[in-house]
């Protein structure tokens, strides 16, 4: 069974929007706050990837799931202080970066795969080809997996596949070098 911990991501113009990361079941108090704590850990190395205009807050829960996503149980954790970025460059609001977490998983003829994706980020993440350069690849998948060694010992990292009821252990961070843009329904 999953627990899962949302970071906030406040953009300007009001824009809000959610990096949701699941572990596996927090059994106490103490588990739900490492895995707090490694969220903001993890968003904290990367602030001079995001512009200053954007902050990122954390939730004041963990939440338990049962494989199929019914709430089986909260715990409330003190949430980590909110980061700010610190990068000053011009940026596109729908342009960034993304994160596989890579598991040894096969659901349904497909590798299991999670994805989070850091947008905003600023021009400073990509080159003059509009690639995301490999200092900034290595920067994430550093962040990345200083977050799976903090919860480790406790409440592993992993995806969870609501679609098909299982989840598995992520094993690690990987950043494709291609830039992620987000999109809403209407473009």
């Amino acid at each position: 069974m999953p627990a899962e911990y949302r970071a906030i991501w406040n953009t300007p113009g009001g824009g809000v929007g959610y990096s949701v990361f699941h572990f596996d079941d927090a059994a106490s108090t103490s588990e739900a706050q490492t895995i707090a704590n490694a969220v903001r850990q993890f968003f904290n190395a990367l602030v001079g990837l995001f512009p200053d205009e954007v902050s990122i807050t954390f939730d004041t829960e963990v939440l338990n799931l049962s494989l199929t996503g019914v709430l089986t149980g909260v715990f409330p954790v003190v949430p980590p202080g909110g980061v700010v970025g610190s990068q000053t460059l011009a940026y596109n609001r729908a342009a960034g970066l993304r994160v596989d977490w890579t598991t040894g998983a096969i659901v349904a003829g497909r590798r299991l795969t999670g994805r989070t994706y850091l947008v905003p980020a600023s021009i400073g993440a990509f080159d003059s080809a509009g690639l995301v350069t490999v200092a900034t690849v290595v920067a994430v998948q550093n962040a990345g997996n200083a977050m799976l060694a903090a919860v480790a010992a406790t409440t592993p990292m992993v995806v969870w596949s609501r679609t098909h009821s299982t989840t598995a252990g992520v094993q690690a961070s990987t950043v494709p070098n291609k830039g992620a843009i987000l999109t809403g329904r209407r473009d």
